[in-house]
């Protein structure tokens, strides 16, 4: 999609900025309007105008260079490339284009040829960017490459007697360790297999049977199977599971049309025993007993067995028999089953659970009335019915229902909707004259709400019949917000549910990332209006672009989040539901939308396509030049300092100084170094021998800084990224925000700090989310890798503004070695700023993994009254970070659920 309402103001916007910087009429050239276009962030301006002088001017690199930035940026990334080949094509040794060569061939999927790319850059001038590039997709394996013939041969014949009826075609990224051990050495660690049946379109219903054994017995790998039926392979349409104590069963239909199977082990890096692959037939009673077997309560299992009836009994074609796979593909109830357990045990309500419900509507103080806005066009018959009907079955009744027809072709959707208007008064639909698209329809909707908040559901998705009273019960406790957003999860066309969103509170920098309102988002409708309600042009988008234009007239105290799912967003091919990726057009408008906002507010930022297509990452849109004083507390240590110095440097910083505090070296080469750093003005040594005390060392390097800005680094960091200050001073300029920290990895190039949690870990202050996982990898809903507020940051690389830093006394001297940076954050959130990490300001540190926590001795004993001290002065704060959801477990860092979650829904109090 593209942005309409931005397009046609383009025009205006270029003409100004032309104006602007002194250009008459006749100077107005292809050129210097894709200049304008991209100084506003248009891309798809800058590309028109850009490519126009390319077609009059093709030997011109500079601006074929910038034609390729803007097509990438716009989302054209087939068109980007061919941008930058014919950049090469002028100029074949230019290292930064062959860096965005392989930026855009990653973008598009090929590893293997952004891996060829960013060495050509690195061998080129030893471009820092593609080493560190080309190193990670090396590293994690993302290339994807099969062993050599020999070792692949020897993996298939230890296999081979494993297996039944199954044959492995290939294997990738799989490394043989002993006789009985495979090395998953990626999270792309894959076979293609071949099931044996005779080739028999007749074979009515067969078994494969996968049995992993993580070397970790504690370890549950998360695999994924997908089944080719002569369309490929497709990652939206694949069983993903977690592997259990006993073997994954997947019942398929049909398996003579069968071409392949792709068997993706585990989605990170892992070591498991040989696996036992198995391939059977099955009778109609066998697949009839064994689904009956793991019918859980939410699993429609009389539709399923329908299904299989008609597999095995009537000639089914091989598009149908995929259709019918997909919907039989959810394994034994022991696998996958950790979330239907969970919304057994603590969120379906019982009977009785219905009667407190009601009489807590009764006695609500503010009984809100909410109007649902329904855009609908050609929806499926059976999934508007399950729509309207879970809207309907609302034990909340003071509501309304307003569609908007956005004239639909099919004549069914009309039938429907008069059917539930003729039935029930509080449906009130219309149908539009035209096909005017979601925007449209929407606001045609919204004409029709008298409610006192709006709330957005999509034509086929579903909520649950607590949904508004839980709403309700939430304005009641919260009576002045103005958004009140839900947990979200998924459901198939079985009315399966999986992948629960489990929500911080409002994080307005995550949501530059991605949309963490929708769904279930509900808005007072006075301001819905006052902002001018949907804007055309932002289709695919036009949610996000109504929050941030809704919470511009808004407050942060006023976006309430609640933390159940009340909405289950439908998995269907196509939808965003499914991948992000699904409606590039989507992350197009998402990106204009994010945009306009900074452009309004006037942040120092702009908005650009992420890591993973459908994402949105954040860079600076200014140049600022503050001093920055970083200081580094070191002793001895030389190999690890001088490569810190050194990465620091590499990154050809301007307007720093540079602060070392020497906490008692004695190693003579080590003196040497600081000795010399110090003659050559490059650091200043400040030397205090005085027992360790982190707090109190970094406060005297404090004293001596001229920085407006602070940074504090460990000494065994290493820098990575060439433009981490450039963000630094951008965030750092925005008033609200108070720390900055950065993402660190592990020297094998796995997460090791990215935010902290509070109360996590072992004496329940602060611990670390998502770590150990790959460097590449997304990490929940992607937020090990998006820009996000925190409760705190890890003082290895911290920055600060000086006079935030004195105004709250610094670090803390009584915490001498731990938990002193969760308590400086603590104190500059209690002045009213926000503390974010930034996850392109990246680092590699150096402590060790295996460290562990001091457990023995007098270390311990410290870490002891240090973490006691913490829980006293923190005690409320700690037991509840509002950046990370009540549902998710606090025992361990990988975001798994809570048992029980720590905020019940409201009648279980």
């Amino acid at each position: 999609m593209t942005d309409v309402g931005l397009r046609l103001r383009a025009p205006y916007f270029i003409s100004l900025a032309a104006r602007t910087i002194g250009l008459g009429r006749h100077r107005r050239t292809p050129r210097r309007l894709g200049d304008a276009a991209r100084a506003i962030g248009d891309w798809a301006e800058a590309a028109k105008q850009y490519g126009q002088h390319v077609a009059r001017s093709p030997d011109d690199v500079a601006i074929v260079v910038q034609w390729g930035h803007a097509l990438k940026h716009s989302g054209r990334l087939v068109d980007a490339l061919a941008a930058y080949r014919q950049g090469l094509s002028l100029t074949p040794d230019d290292a930064d284009l062959w860096l965005s060569m392989g930026h855009v061939r990653k973008l598009l999927g090929d590893r293997p040829g952004a891996l060829n790319d960013y060495r050509r850059s690195a061998a080129l001038d030893g471009n820092r960017h593609a080493l560190i590039e080309a190193d990670l997709l090396q590293d994690t394996g993302d290339g994807a490459e099969r062993p050599a013939p020999a070792e692949r041969a020897a993996i298939i014949t230890a296999l081979s007697p494993r297996t039944s009826n199954v044959e492995i075609l290939d294997i990738t990224d799989l490394r043989l360790a002993g006789q009985d051990r495979l090395d998953l050495i990626s999270r792309s660690a894959q076979m293609l297999l071949d099931l044996k049946h005779n080739n028999d379109p007749e074979f009515e219903l067969g078994v494969l049977t996968l049995d992993t054994q993580p070397l970790d017995v504690a370890y549950r790998p998360r695999g994924e199977v997908q089944i080719d039926y002569g369309a490929g392979f497709d990652d939206n349409l694949a069983l993903v599971y977690t592997a259990g104590r006993e073997p994954t069963r997947i019942l398929v239909a049909r398996p003579g049309h069968i071409v392949g199977v792709r068997w993706i082990l585990d989605r990170k890096p892992n070591a498991m025993r040989l696996p036992l692959i198995g391939f059977a037939p099955i009778t109609l009673t066998e697949a009839e007993e064994m689904l009956r077997a793991r019918g859980p309560d939410d699993l429609d299992i009389d539709r399923l067995v329908a299904l299989v009836q008609r597999c095995a009994r009537v000639e089914i074609t091989a598009e149908e028999a995929a259709e019918a796979t997909l919907s039989l593909m959810a394994p034994d109830p022991h696998v996958g089953s950790d979330y239907r357990s969970w919304i057994s045990t603590y969120e379906r309500p019982q009977a009785t659970d219905y009667v407190t419900i009601a009489r807590m509507t009764e006695t609500m103080a503010w009984r809100p009335r909410f109007s649902f806005v329904l855009p609908v066009y050609n929806t499926p018959a059976a999934l508007l019915c399950a729509c309207l009907d879970s809207l309907l079955a609302q034990t909340y009744t003071d509501f309304e229902i307003c569609i908007a027809d956005d004239h639909s072709s099919d004549p069914q959707v009309a039938t429907i909707l008069a059917d539930y208007a003729s039935r029930d008064i509080r449906v009130k639909s219309m149908r539009c004259a035209t096909n005017g698209h979601i925007s449209a329809a929407s606001n045609s909707a919204l004409t029709l709400a008298t409610g006192d908040f709006v709330v957005l559901v999509d034509h086929d998705d579903l909520i649950p019949d607590y949904a508004l009273f839980v709403v309700a019960f939430y304005i009641n406790q919260h009576p002045n917000a103005d958004v009140l957003f839900s947990d979200e999860d998924k459901v198939d066309l079985r009315t399966m549910r999986s992948a629960p969103y489990f929500k911080g509170r409002w994080n307005r920098f995550l949501m530059y990332g991605h949309n963490m309102i929708s769904h279930l988002g509900v808005y007072r409708r006075a301001l819905i209006e006052s902002v001018g309600g949907f804007r055309i042009g932002f289709e695919g988008s036009q949610d996000y672009d109504l929050f941030l234009r809704c919470y511009e007239s808004s407050a942060d105290d006023r976006i309430i989040h609640i933390p159940h799912i009340l909405y289950h967003w439908r998995m269907i091919p196509g939808s965003t539901s499914v991948s992000p990726d699904q409606k590039s057009y989507a992350a197009v408008a998402a990106q204009r939308a994010i945009n306009a906002h900074f452009e309004r507010t006037g942040l120092p930022l702009r908005s650009v396509p992420s890591f993973i297509d459908g994402l949105s990452g954040v860079v600076p849109a200014v140049s600022l030049n503050t001093l920055i004083s970083i200081v580094i507390p070191t002793r001895d240590g030389l190999d690890i300092l001088k490569i810190c110095i050194d990465s620091i440097l590499a990154t050809s910083p301007i307007n720093i100084e540079i602060i070392i505090i020497d906490n008692g070296s004695e190693e003579r080469s080590t003196l040497n170094y600081l000795a010399k750093l110090e003659s050559a003005g490059t650091a200043r040594i400040i030397r205090d021998d005085k027992p360790f005390n982190f707090s109190r060392i970094n406060n005297l390097a404090v004293e001596y800084a001229r920085g407006e800005i602070l940074g504090f680094i460990n000494n065994d960091t290493e820098v990575l990224a060439r433009d981490w200050l450039d963000r630094v001073r951008a965030l750092l300029s925005m008033k609200d925000v108070g720390i900055v920290g950065a993402r660190l990895l592990y020297p094998d190039r796995t997460l090791q700090h990215f935010g902290l949690v509070l109360g996590m870990g072992h004496h329940r202050v602060a611990g670390t989310p998502h770590n150990g996982i790959g460097g590449e990898d997304p990490g929940y809903f992607a937020k090990a890798r998006l820009l996000q507020e925190f409760s705190a940051v890890t003082a290895a690389c911290l920055f600060i503004r000086k006079t935030e830093f004195l105004e709250v006394g610094g670090f803390d001297p009584e915490l001498e070695i731990a938990y002193n940076d969760v308590d400086l954050c603590l104190k500059i959130r209690e002045l009213g700023f926000k503390v974010i990490a930034d996850p392109e300001i990246l680092l590699i540190h150096k402590e060790s993994k295996t460290r562990g926590s001091d457990e023995n001795g007098a270390r311990a004993k410290r870490l002891e009254a240090e973490a006691a001290l913490m829980r006293t002065r923190w005690a409320t704060i700690l037991d509840d970070d509002p950046y990370y959801s009540p549902n998710l477990t606090l025992a361990q860092s990988d975001f798994t659920m809570a048992t029980p979650p720590r905020t019940p829904l409201p009648w279980q109090n």
